[in-house]
């Protein structure tokens, strides 16, 4: 298919057999002759120029979000490919063929995609209740979910990272994350006002949407690490940098990774490395739930096969055990039958 444009003025869609079928744009607007032609290929004949478009939706939910996020940008790199690939096309053309084509025009990681996809529901749920569709679309999932990451620091790993820092707010960030599992976000919002260097305390407040933030004890060696920062301290905040707080951690973080020589970890990961390390010394999961603000429904599904008692009464259950020995009444039986059996055989 393509765009040919009459002498009238007026774009068709060529299609059909060698292109000799035609479908007049009804406008003589390259633009909007290019978004007929998109949605004359997701399968609409007729489309309605003047109706609502999938990216007016998308650049609708990303204004009225962005005045609610903390980190706008993410938003905003998650809606840029959906424009790109899926922009033209109206809500109802938004077919499982539609959405597995983009998935496979993107080349990007199972989880991306999914981020993406999930942008896409998430806006046109707010179309639907802004009025500005009867009726939102069913998008289905085009690619797997990915496994969950297994990465996570050995304590070797971890002195090696803190012997690789070289700004004090990034040793500061690495020595929070790993000693109270917080989220990198609570940790960079933290305040000195939230730090209880008496009761041995850290409350990270009561977070954003979804992501639940807990009030976590201090042991020994951080409350050290605080004590000696607040001394330094130029800003209300826990972690600051030349007397400002920080948005992002990741360059120093990065940086520290690799002096250490330490690949595939990310801010995140000092969360999960904790989390394991509490897990595997034996801690009761319902513990580790409170210290990370999660469920513990969350944290057995995710960290329970570290464990130590992990199934261990269960799997106990599924022993043979040894064979029993068999009686001397028993050996004398068989040892008669068998008598019985050979005199019969010579009979015959």
């Amino acid at each position: 298919m393509q765009l040919w444009k009459h002498p009238n003025g007026f774009f068709y869609v060529l299609y059909g057999p060698r292109l000799k079928k035609r479908s007049s744009t009804g406008t003589k607007d390259r633009r909007e002759a290019e978004i007929y032609l998109s949605q004359f290929i997701a399968g609409s004949q007729e489309p309605a120029l003047d109706a609502v478009t999938v990216e007016a939706i998308l650049r609708g939910y990303e204004r009225d979000r962005t005045k609610h996020l903390r980190s706008p940008g993410s938003l905003r790199y998650g809606i840029a490919p959906l424009v790109s690939a899926l922009g033209n096309l109206l809500p109802a053309q938004l077919t499982p063929t539609a959405i597995a084509g983009y998935a496979r025009g993107r080349g990007a990681a199972a989880g991306t995609i999914l981020r993406e996809v999930g942008i896409l529901r998430a806006a046109l749920s707010w179309a639907e209740s802004h009025g500005l569709i009867e009726r939102k679309p069913s998008i289905p999932s085009p690619v797997k979910a990915p496994p969950p990451r297994e990465r996570w620091l050995t304590k070797e790993e971890a002195r090696k990272l803190l012997d690789a820092c070289q700004e004090p707010h990034v040793k500061l960030f690495i020595t929070l994350g790993l000693m109270t599992a917080a989220r990198a976000g609570a940790i960079l919002e933290a305040k000195w006002d939230q730090v209880d260097l008496k009761a041995k305390t850290i409350d990270y407040g009561p977070g954003h949407g979804n992501k639940s933030r807990a009030v976590v004890a201090l042991n020994p060696e951080l409350v050290r690490a605080l004590k000696a920062a607040q001394t330094m301290s130029c800003s209300d905040y826990v972690v600051e940098f030349r007397g400002k707080p920080l948005k992002t951690i990741k360059t120093g973080f990065a940086a520290a990774c690799r002096r250490a020589g330490i690949e595939g970890v990310t801010p995140h990961i000092l969360r999960h490395s904790a989390t394991t390390w509490a897990v595997i010394e034996g801690r009761p999961l319902s513990e580790v739930a409170r210290m990370l603000g999660d469920s513990q429904a969350t944290v057995e599904r995710v960290y329970a096969k570290w464990s130590p008692d992990y199934l261990r009464d269960t799997v106990s259950a599924l022993q043979l055990g040894p064979s029993k020995p068999k009686s001397a009444l028993q050996v004398k039986g068989k040892a008669r039958k068998r008598g019985r059996k050979r005199a019969t055989n010579r009979e015959s």
